[in-house]
């Protein structure tokens, strides 16, 4: 049931978002929430992207900056309980846009999966736990933050055959801020090497309670 409900959640983010960057969101935009918002002709559709591609809903979501035969490869991946076989093809920038994707709709099973493991990871369940208590707020603020990106590329003098670095770029006004995330090739995909951020978090908590 959780799976489906995720897979329709990933289906309704889809629909009209728009993909212009310079155009003024409402508040309502704004939330990490709008990534799932839900529709009623969900109901009518067969579980495909063209089939409910001709909403009028304007609502930003990261997914749909990738291409629409990857839209329909990270649906299939969802449903298939997380099959990697459908991310092969993903370059480190589509993936960094399903780690925003997951960030702005709160979705820590989904982060886990497509983290860099090596063994650091602990199991899913403290993962979850760790994530909700000391990452998801301020990763709600980055998701928001970056849905006005201007660019997203590999930094290229630092790049590895399996290991890089992409920056991720928004500016409003006179300001401009940039966020480097590191990924590593596991499992014939892209992950995201981010656990040390909740690290992070954790000692921030830390300095903070003391």
């Amino acid at each position: 049931m959780r799976k489906l409900i995720l897979t329709m959640i990933i289906l309704i983010s889809l629909v009209g978002c728009d993909y212009t960057k310079s155009e003024p969101a409402t508040t309502e935009k704004n939330s990490p929430t709008s990534e799932a918002h839900f529709d009623e002709r969900l109901s009518n559709t067969n579980g495909s992207i063209e089939s409910i591609n001709d909403g009028n809903d304007k609502r930003f979501s990261y997914l749909r900056q990738l291409s629409l035969a990857k839209q329909e490869s990270f649906v299939k991946f969802i449903a298939e309980e997380k099959n990697f076989h459908y991310l092969y093809d993903f370059t480190p920038e589509d993936m960094v846009l399903v780690y925003l994707y997951s960030l702005s709709v709160g979705d820590p099973d989904l982060i886990y999966a497509i983290t860099y493991n090596a063994g650091l990871l602990p199991d899913q369940e403290t993962f979850r736990n760790e994530y909700f208590k000391y990452a998801s707020n301020y990763d709600s603020e980055i998701a928001v933050h970056y849905r006005y990106y201007e660019s997203l590329k590999i930094e290229e003098n630092t790049a590895e055959e399996n290991k890089v670095t992409v920056i991720i770029t928004a500016g409003v006004g006179i300001m401009t801020n940039s966020l480097a995330l590191g990924l590593q090739k596991e499992d014939k995909i892209w992950k995201m090497d981010i656990y040390h951020l909740i690290n992070q978090y954790k000692e921030k908590t830390s300095e903070v309670s003391e």
